[in-house]
């Protein structure tokens, strides 16, 4: 259960966050009763203003889809009553937009675009657009795994060629032969990278993208419902990753927890936060390692981390907007790596 909020969507933030909670309650997927985070969990969870949280959630307490209860939380409305007759009416407005999901996609076209185009046509005549299907990216981070792992989600998700290189590797790249990296339109990395990339790339005029890697809904809602004081371990291939899902969990406002981190890079971290933890997150590319290190008596909870959506509609409207360079290269069917 992820919300996807795409900022450079012409739909405001609100409008999409609430259009998601109430097809999430309208199709059964929030149960009545279901506690939601609270508006400082969501803000932070999502990154957006919380006022724009409150809002949504005002909003739908007023039309009987929350209800409010002061020193509790906010929940979906046990007392919520559905027409029968508006279920079945909605249900076939959804067959009607599954098929046309089902028919695009068959021809190549993501849920994204059909989105997009659907809504260029209730508002304007739409905007022939040139493809991007000529440009390429390069994608860098700091360990292999995730490395391989992001950067094929890219190249999927924006169905153009998209190369890989470690941070280090792209150092001494930059020193050694920068006009290599000409031929890229874009240079893609993560917050966390984001300044030692610029700082390198100084004056080469070369545009480079951060994006965010997202820990799940799921993961935020199940950390909420720990009792206060519980020591949780976070783990993932590398310091830095750990250190960013630790972030995650902080910035959603998580102070009765107390986080500590682990990473499979250094020798005895794991085993060292495992045994301090009472719970334990981790990513799935440690997910493995894990199971064979955490008694059966703590809770393991594996959080499929990936890059947040929003970034990646980001990605998507910026390539379309981009002209397909001369020595850009076609679409590859395999990301590549950079030696």
């Amino acid at each position: 259960m992820d919300f996807k909020l795409n900022r450079k969507n012409q739909l405001p933030v609100h409008t999409q966050l609430k259009a998601q909670l109430v097809y999430l309650i309208q199709s059964g997927q929030l149960a009545s009763g279901t506690q939601l985070p609270t508006v400082r969990q969501l803000a932070g969870f999502l990154r957006v203003n919380r006022n724009t949280v409150a809002k949504v959630f005002a909003d739908m307490q007023r039309e009987g889809l929350l209800s409010c209860e002061p020193g509790r939380g906010t929940f979906v409305s046990s007392t919520l009553l559905k027409s029968k007759t508006k279920v079945e009416h909605m249900n076939k407005l959804l067959e009607v937009v599954d098929d046309a999901l089902e028919k695009a996609g068959r021809l190549g076209f993501s849920a994204e675009e059909v989105f997009l185009t659907l809504y260029a046509r209730t508002q304007a005549a739409p905007v022939r657009t040139r493809p991007a299907s000529r440009v390429s990216a390069l994608f860098i981070e700091c360990s292999r795994p995730e490395l391989d792992l992001f950067s094929s989600e890219l190249s999927k998700e924006l169905s153009i060629q998209v190369d890989s290189i470690l941070v280090e590797d792209f150092e001494r790249t930059v020193k050694k032969d920068p006009a290599s990296l000409k031929r890229y339109g874009l240079i893609i990395t993560t917050f966390y990278h984001i300044r030692e990339v610029q700082s390198l790339l100084e004056g080469s005029g070369m545009e480079v993208v951060a994006l965010m890697v997202d820990t799940s809904l799921d993961t935020l809602m199940r950390l909420t419902a720990l009792p206060d004081g519980t020591t949780v371990g976070v783990a993932c291939t590398t310091k830095s990753g750990s250190e960013n899902m630790k972030l995650s969990i902080q910035r959603a406002g998580l102070k009765h927890l107390q986080v500590i981190t682990g990473c499979a890079e250094k020798k005895g971290s794991m085993e060292k936060m495992i045994a301090e933890a009472s719970v334990i997150v981790c990513s799935s590319l440690v997910e493995d390692r894990l199971r064979a290190l955490v008694p059966k008596t703590k809770e393991l909870i594996v959080d499929n981390k990936r890059i947040d959506q929003a970034g990646i509609a980001m990605l998507r409207s910026r390539l379309l907007e981009m002209k397909p360079g001369g020595d850009s290269r076609e679409i590859s069917p395999e990301p590549a790596r950079i030696p």
